[in-house]
């Protein structure tokens, strides 16, 4: 695992416009190939790279492939950095009340419980046949998974 300045490093080398549920359909959104800056991806091409959004920062001069890539600025990449390390600390706690109720017969249920992370209502359930639990919180940017 990368530590934090590693990952706000890494974060620093993608386009400000770079999206990755419209290219890659991530998040349940369907991909559209447009970045956030309204370029087509397949219109733009980086060697060793899928397009400009990732690749460009290795790149002399990004803008000769696509005109409206800029960097990262290092305020979002610790913005994001933070919003990352606040997800795995809402999982952790979640885990441990997740792994008890997996444990509760039957297997294959669902239920609505208290939310360990925000007292709101955590909506979990049970896969029969492999045990696998899925959930979501109805607070915004609380929990929501699906193993």
């Amino acid at each position: 695992m990368k530590d934090r300045e590693e990952t706000i490093a890494f974060d620093m080398n993608y386009c400000q416009h770079y999206t990755p549920d419209t290219i890659y359909g991530m998040g349940g959104k369907k991909a559209t190939g447009i970045c956030g800056a309204g370029v087509c991806v397949k219109d733009v091409r980086v060697p060793k790279s899928s397009h400009p959004c990732i690749g460009g920062h290795e790149l002399p001069d990004a803008t000769t492939v696509c005109p409206k890539w800029i960097r990262q600025t290092r305020e979002h990449a610790e913005a994001r950095a933070d919003a990352f390390e606040e997800a795995i600390r809402r999982m952790t706690v979640v885990g441990p009340v997740v792994a008890e109720w997996r444990k509760k017969p039957p297997r294959g249920k669902a239920e609505v419980i208290e939310c360990p992370v925000c007292k709101g209502r955590l909506h979990l359930s049970q896969a029969a046949c492999n045990g696998h639990v899925h959930g979501h919180c109805e607070t915004a940017d609380c929990v929501s998974w699906m193993e």
